[in-house]
């Protein structure tokens, strides 16, 4: 049990929280399925769960598709349930269940949203390689072999604009330091 105060600028309580901890895991999944559809992931991470994995998932699927007509609603608090279920059992049983319970991950708009991000990362760090080796190759065919500082100072450039800048700049450039040279 504690409190939490947050106090103004004078001084004065403001507002204040009375909380206790509870131990998600100590607590049976009913607990958490009866508490509203909020907290109803939390069910996944008991262990009564725990000892019985798929019944616990079917019977929260159940608790979720039932407590809702709202498809959004529904949808984020099973691909909420995906991801905190992380926190406490093995990701490929996880995707196993989780598929064989009518929604597949790909149906998740969080785990859309992970790809997605994923994916752009990926393919700005492809760009980023690629122009990075392109600059290499065509600069030590003009400026012969590059010295470890040059290529510590390209490996440290991770803006692609500016990487294709200076790949633009390659048959204008008399050396590797003016190459390198800032706009």
């Amino acid at each position: 049990m504690g409190t939490y105060v947050r106090r103004g600028i004078g001084g004065n309580a403001i507002i204040e929280f009375r909380y206790h901890v509870e131990r998600v895991w100590e607590r049976p999944a009913d607990y958490w399925l009866s508490a509203g559809l909020a907290l109803s992931p939390l069910a996944l991470l008991t262990d009564e769960a725990t000892a019985d994995l798929e019944p616990a998932v079917a019977k929260f699927r159940d608790t979720v598709f039932a407590g809702t007509p709202d498809d959004e609603v529904r949808r984020r608090i099973w691909s909420s349930s995906y991801f905190l279920s992380g926190l406490r059992h093995d990701k490929g049983r996880m995707i196993a269940l989780f598929e064989r319970f009518s929604m597949t991950l790909e149906d998740s708009t969080t785990y859309q949203a992970t790809i997605a991000k994923g994916v752009a990362q990926g393919i700005t760090q492809g760009e980023i390689r690629s122009l990075r080796a392109t600059i290499l190759r065509l600069g030590t065919k003009k400026f012969g072999a590059p010295t470890p500082e040059v290529v510590a100072a390209l490996d440290g450039i991770s803006d692609v604009t500016r990487l294709e800048g200076i790949a633009d700049r390659v048959l204008d450039a008399t050396d590797w330091a003016d190459l390198l040279r800032a706009e």
